[in-house]
């Protein structure tokens, strides 16, 4: 099964990123009106039952600036933000600087690197995006099973990558 595949690689490629983490902040992004783009959303409402002192999972909906400047005076080590992508594979984990030239098809209209930079992202804060791929992004839409598969796998790769990395309590 290739889906599982690529959940093992963004599972393996953020327990390399975590591996020196002392906290690690997962922000949700997106809006549950438009079918698929509720996808970062339901990410970090699955993962807010293992919310600790060195693990955070926020439902920001469309509000992401409020959320990123929220991260920021939490002074995580890490920040994931997880958000809906339009033509892209189906889970991509993405540095900030890698989506110059992408543009996440959420509500908000700043591009997550202008964003980051505006907000003064902490030097000290390793910033990076779980992108998920999406088909339906109609107003009034319900997120597609394709999509919902897709979230519970990245919800499972963060956990445990998080959990391999000492982050998440026991």
């Amino acid at each position: 099964m290739e889906d599982m595949g690529l959940q093992e690689l963004i599972k393996q490629a953020l327990i390399k990123w975590l591996a020196e983490a002392e906290k690690l902040i997962v922000l949700g992004v997106g809006n549950e009106l438009r079918g698929d783009d509720a996808a970062g959303l339901l990410v970090a409402g699955a993962l807010k039952l293992f919310n600790s002192e060195r693990f955070e999972a926020v439902e920001c909906g469309v509000s992401v600036e409020d959320c990123i400047d929220y991260a920021f005076g939490k002074k995580p080590s890490h920040l994931l933000i997880v958000d809906a992508f339009r033509d892209r594979e189906i889970m991509v984990l993405l540095d900030p600087s890698e989506l110059e030239s992408q543009t996440p098809v959420s509500t908000h209209a700043i591009p997550l690197p202008l964003l980051l930079e505006a907000l003064g992202k902490p030097v000290e804060t390793s910033v990076k995006i779980l992108g998920i791929g999406m088909e339906n992004f109609e107003l009034g839409s319900t997120i597609s099973e394709r999509c919902l598969k897709i979230v519970n796998e990245a919800a499972e790769a963060i956990r445990e990558a998080a959990a391999f990395s000492g982050l998440l309590r026991e």
